[in-house]
């Protein structure tokens, strides 16, 4: 009898209904949006900012060791320690791998760097550029400076890792040398070259100098440093400097979640529970912790600028996307309040025979929330459905590949249509409890 009573009641009024159940809809549209981007496209929105450049720098742990002698720093100009080349795969076998978006070692060398009509002191920095990484038998990581920093711009094209007579010249370099590209070449059909020469060894004291000649394939525009250097292949450098399989720094990018304050706790000082849950974080500071251990003799620390940075942008979008879920739930409860009111109005007189014949308030009430529910459900069906597609065509659109169908926010959303519903009905129920059936029958 009841599902009749439920059912009869929706098909006679079915513009308020339908109103009712649009308004849940679009509330549960918003909150599948955002559920389905905070789960799938959360990661995403990180690896974009990732081209924010580096945010862990790991360096050789021997130069955080001072040599001060009575006030005095005994360590020589341009000293430093090195890395090996050879350890950096360990970069991905920490607990954290899958969260290395991408790395470049780098090799810093005072030179000089000459055309036919001029010679320029600067630094050569040895890297990879799109550098094919074998981690293991299965895997291989493509990574290097066109991963690590895609904002940055090359006129020309970006050198190849194997190309060892290959390299780029920052923009600011390139104008005090003369250096220019036209579609990459010069107007005679050739590529320009430059000469760089190397003290061979950093640490040597003779004045002997090793020299190569390099094809510049791009003009570098970074934005920074990086402008008025110029960048060859990691190995070609490592040949003329004597410095074969060493790097002086690693920059890395990871996907990390922004800090709070048990992500700047000190790991030595917490209990095992709280270490262990700390190190299951991505904090910049847990994966450099973890790089430290996997690199022997490095020292890793986070670029707390960017990282900092990355972490007010995503609180900030985050904080956005809750509010309008927010707002959208608001909103379809006062349209569900609204619409009930109206149909507690127009059905005084059912609610007073119903009560003249004996109904409770708990079956009069029973009725109305069933009917609610119903909508509630509806709702929350269309909105979960228009919510996924409406994420996946944002995600395509920004992203440039769909997001993926969480069934597992189905229930949930379901469920909270019918919440938003049932708290939207409240006022207007309780309303409809407090009507006399001699004065709803007399009237």
């Amino acid at each position: 009898m009841l599902p009749g009573i439920i059912s009869k009641s929706i098909v006679r009024r079915r513009r308020r209904k339908l109103l009712s159940l649009v308004a849940v809809a679009l509330g549960m549209t918003v909150t599948t949006t955002v559920g389905t981007i905070a789960l799938d496209v959360g990661d995403k929105v990180n690896r974009e900012l990732r081209s924010f450049g580096a945010n862990i720098w790991v360096t050789p742990a021997a130069d955080s060791l001072s040599v001060v002698v009575g006030g005095v720093d005994y360590r020589p100009a341009g000293a430093g320690a090195f890395l090996a080349e050879k350890d950096l795969v360990n970069l991905k076998k920490i607990f954290w791998r899958n969260n290395i978006a991408a790395f470049a070692p780098f090799l810093e060398v005072p030179a000089r760097v000459e055309t036919r009509s001029a010679a320029v002191p600067t630094v050569a920095v040895g890297t990879w550029f799109d550098h094919r990484l074998q981690v293991d038998k299965t895997e291989t990581l493509e990574t290097g400076l066109k991963k690590l920093h895609p904002a940055w711009r090359v006129e020309g094209a970006w050198p190849a890792d194997d190309d060892l007579a290959a390299c780029l010249v920052g923009e600011r370099l390139a104008k005090r040398l003369g250096v220019g590209l036209g579609q990459g070449q010069v107007a005679s059909g050739k590529w320009q070259v430059v000469r760089l020469a190397t003290n061979h060894s950093p640490l040597a004291t003779s004045t002997g100098a090793e020299a190569a000649t390099f094809i510049v394939r791009g003009i570098l525009d970074s934005g920074g440093p990086e402008d008025d250097q110029v960048l060859v292949p990691l190995e070609s450098l490592q040949k003329i400097a004597a410095l074969e399989g060493k790097v002086r720094r690693v920059e890395v990018s990871a996907v990390t979640k922004p800090d709070d304050a048990f992500a700047r706790s000190d790991p030595s000082k917490m209990t095992p529970e709280q270490f262990e849950k700390w190190s299951c974080s991505p904090y910049a500071r847990s994966i450099a912790y973890q790089i430290e251990q996997a690199v022997p003799g490095a020292v890793a620390k986070p670029v707390f600028q960017v990282a900092e940075g990355e972490g007010r942008i995503l609180g900030r979008v985050s904080l956005l996307m809750w509010i309008l879920v927010a707002a959208g739930l608001v909103a379809a409860a006062l349209a569900v309040a609204s619409m009930m009111l109206a149909t507690v109005l127009e059905r005084r007189a059912e609610i007073g025979l119903l009560k003249s014949l004996g109904a409770t308030d708990a079956r009069v009430a029973a009725l109305f929330l069933l009917e609610t529910s119903v909508v509630g459900a509806f709702g929350g069906v269309a909105g979960y459905v228009t919510g996924t597609w409406l994420a996946r065509s944002l995600a395509l659109r920004v992203f440039g590949s769909p997001a993926a169908i969480h069934w597992v926010l189905f229930p949930a959303v379901v469920a909270l249509a019918v919440a938003v519903a049932l708290a939207g009905s409240a006022v207007p129920l309780a309303r409809a409890l407090k009507i006399s059936p001699a004065v709803a029958l007399r009237e």
